[in-house]
Parts: structure tokens; C-alpha cells; sequence
């Protein structure tokens, strides 16, 4: 398996790339410059050379002239030393390297020049060698040393300051690896921002992290709140179907078997709501396209008339008043479950006096005259009812609010959105 390099290494990988490539432009580039300078130098020279060669050796019979203070003219091919090999394919008017074939360890240069001498056109050749530009080069050569070295330092200096905020800029992000590497799967704590973490990025990344741990940890505890719900909730219109099946069979009666039968199928319709609820609450859904409807007050009639049993040996008086309207994206189902909940806790904190549904635009609250919250009875089901009511809310956006009246007993409120 191929070796994954850290930051650290790629850092440092590839700032030497860039540093070497640079140095090695920045060379190259120098001797390309020393050349054509030397090219073009030597061009200018020798055309000016040519020149005076030709007046030297106009009215004169001679082949060869030395032109002051570093040009050699030769008057035909042939009149060149045998010591001196020209290029290959020459031009004229261009300056040309000799062959390295030729009998010299100098950079000399040639150029081949079409001239007229005592009348007549002759292929003048001129032979150039500056021995103070070669002097001067290996001087600017030698300069060029000085800087290569200094470059390398430069290079040795600028890497290490590198490697320092590199590793500045990494140790961070390597505890945050390091940290999650030794964290338990089961472990949805927070994650703690590294020391040291100075970047807008590392906090982006913790804080990041942190949401999908709480998207985690609410997924998990709708798990277990939807399991510990239907535990609870379900056993109840459980134990009333099995105990109208058991009375079922002992009687004939045509009215006391209507009464069972209407007490399963109420039993019935409970757990389907109650399942339909807690199954959507541990979905998530897109309610920007659910719609709206208006909760008529037949509605809220049959919830009120659905927890008359709960008042059976006590002094309660249960009514509705409606002066408004209520419009919501909330479900059948959910709606009966979030206001039965609240209805079944106000009854079980009422021993006698009422209890009072007050519905008014977008708001329905519940106002017993009971123990109130300072006297609420223990109980799984009243602490289990109210955690239903709460997350139905949260998931619907609606405020919930429990609080105490001024004389007795309390009120639930539920605002809706508008």
C-alpha cells in the first residue's frame, strides 16, 4: 500500500521543487544572457572589422591581416589555417562558433563576409577571439558562484521558516486526527478545539464536526425516546383491547357488546395515531411543502369527547370554547396525540373543578383548576406525555408553554406558526 505523506512532507517537497526550479531558471537564464551578449558582441565587432580589413587590404596582394586588437581577416577559404575548421553550413553576415574540431580550446568566433578588394568580389573570413570578455565572463561566472551560494542559504533559511509555520499551521489539524483516532465509536461528546488552533478553518472544521455529533446524538435520542414513547403509550390501549376481548365472552348482551366493541376500536385508533406520530417524529420531513389545513372545531369536539373516560369518578367539567381559528401543517393524527396528551395531564392533575379548552386564532390552551405544577402527580406517563409534546412541537415549530395561574391549577398553551 502506497505511503500517504503528511502536510509536513508535502510542504516540504514541494517548496524545494519550486525553490530548485527557480535556481535552475534563474542559472539557466544567466547563461543564456552571458551568451547572447557575447554573440551579439562579437557580431557588432566583426562587422566592424570587416570593414577596416578591406581598406587594409585594398591596392594589396595580401590574403591575411591582423585587425587591432583581436580580429584576423583571411582573403579565401584557402588562405585559413589548417589549425582553424569553420562551421559546416556558414551564412553570411552571421557569427558562428568554430567547429570543435578546431586545433584550440578558445571560444572563438567566425564570420564570412562577401567583399570586393582591387575589384574584384572575394569571400572575406574573419576570425575573432576577445580575450578580455573571456576574462570578464569567468569573473561574472565566478560572481554567479558567490550567488548560487548565497542562494542555497537563502533557500536553507526560507525552507526552514517554512517548515516552522507549516508545522504551526498542521499541529492542529494533526491533534484533531490524532484526537478522533482514539475516541470510541459509542463517543458523541463535543469534540474540544485543538490547542493552538489559530485558523478560521480549524474552527470551521471542529464546529463542523460538533453538528454532525449533534445531528448524531438527536438521531440517537429520537431512537431511544421513540422506543421508550411506544414502550408506554402503546401498553395502555393494549391492556383495554385485551380486557374488552375477555369481557367479550361474557355476555350477550347486543349493548354491552357494542360498548367493547367501541372501546377496541377507540383503542385501535389510538394506537395507530400514536404510531403514525412517533414514527414521524423520528423522520425527517420536509414541511416547507406540507400544507396548511384548518382545524375545524368537530375536530376538537371528538378529542374532547374521546378523554371523557379520564373523568370517570371525579367532579370534572370538560368544555370547548372556540374564538378562532386554527391553521397548521400538523397531521391528524399528531394534532389528536399533542392535544390528548395535554388534555389527559390536565385531567390527571384534576380532582375536581374543570378543565377548559380555549381555542383562539392559531393558539390553543388548556386551563385546569388542578394541582398545578408545584403539585404534579409522579408518574411515568405525565413526564412522557409532556416529552411528546415538546418534540412535536420542536419538529412543527410551534411555542409550548406550561405555567402556573394566578389561583389554581395551570395552563398549557400551544401557538401555532403562521
Amino acid at each position: 500500500m502506497k505511503q500517504i505523506k503528511t502536510a509536513k512532507q508535502l510542504t516540504f517537497t514541494y517548496f524545494s521543487i519550486v525553490a530548485f526550479a527557480i535556481i535552475a531558471f534563474h542559472f539557466s537564464m544567466f547563461g543564456s544572457m552571458i551568451e547572447g551578449i557575447e554573440r551579439i558582441y562579437a557580431e557588432n565587432r566583426m562587422i566592424k572589422d570587416t570593414a577596416t580589413a578591406v581598406n587594409l587590404l585594398e591596392g594589396s596582394s595580401m590574403v591575411h591581416v591582423f585587425i587591432p586588437p583581436f580580429s584576423d581577416a583571411y582573403v579565401g577559404k584557402e588562405s585559413i589555417p589548417s589549425g582553424v575548421v569553420l562551421h559546416a553550413n556558414m551564412l553570411y553576415g552571421e557569427p558562428y562558433e568554430l567547429d570543435d574540431a578546431s586545433d584550440t580550446n578558445l571560444e572563438m568566433f567566425s564570420m564570412r563576409s562577401k567583399v570586393t578588394i582591387n575589384g574584384q568580389q572575394k569571400d572575406l573570413y574573419l576570425i575573432h577571439y576577445d580575450e578580455i570578455y573571456e576574462l570578464t565572463e569567468v569573473e561574472m561566472f565566478k560572481t554567479q558562484t558567490t550567488q548560487l551560494f548565497l542562494s542555497l542559504l537563502l533557500l536553507a533559511v526560507s525552507l526552514w521558516v517554512v517548515m516552522r509555520i507549516s508545522d504551526r499551521l498542521t499541529k492542529p489539524l494533526s491533534q484533531l486526527s490524532s484526537s478522533l483516532v482514539g475516541r470510541s465509536p459509542d463517543n458523541i461528546s463535543a469534540i474540544e478545539l485543538p490547542e493552538g488552533a489559530t485558523t478560521r478553518e480549524i474552527h470551521q472544521l471542529v464546529e463542523r464536526f460538533n453538528g454532525y455529533q449533534d445531528q448524531i446524538r438527536s438521531l440517537i435520542e429520537r431512537e431511544r425516546a421513540f422506543n421508550r414513547y411506544a414502550s408506554h403509550e402503546l401498553r395502555t390501549p393494549l391492556m383495554v383491547m385485551k380486557g374488552a376481548i375477555t369481557l367479550l365472552g361474557k355476555s350477550d348482551s347486543k349493548g354491552f357488546l357494542d360498548r367493547q366493541r367501541q372501546r377496541m376500536n377507540q383503542a385501535c385508533q389510538e394506537m395507530e395515531d400514536y404510531i403514525t406520530t412517533l414514527l414521524s417524529l423520528t423522520q425527517d420531513e420536509d414541511l416547507s411543502i406540507a400544507a396548511n389545513r384548518s382545524v375545524e372545531q368537530s375536530e376538537l369536539e371528538h378529542i374532547r369527547q374521546t378523554h371523557l373516560g379520564y373523568v370517570t369518578n371525579k367532579s370534572i367539567t370538560v368544555d370547548l370554547i372556540c374564538d378562532g381559528q386554527v391553521i397548521t401543517k400538523l397531521p391528524v393524527p399528531t394534532l389528536h396525540i399533542l392535544l390528548g396528551n395535554l388534555l389527559k395531564n390536565a385531567l390527571s392533575c384534576t380532582d375536581e373543578g374543570s378543565v377548559t379548552i380555549f381555542v383562539s386564532d392559531n393558539t390553543v390552551s388548556i386551563v385546569d383548576t388542578g394541582c398545578g405544577l408545584s403539585g404534579k402527580p409522579g408518574g411515568e406517563s405525565y413526564g412522557l406525555g409532556l416529552m411528546i409534546v415538546r418534540d412535536i412541537c420542536a419538529k412543527y415549530n410551534c411555542e409550548f408553554s406550561l405555567l402556573d395561574n394566578d389561583t389554581t391549577g395551570c395552563t398549557a398553551k400551544v401557538i401555532f406558526p403562521e
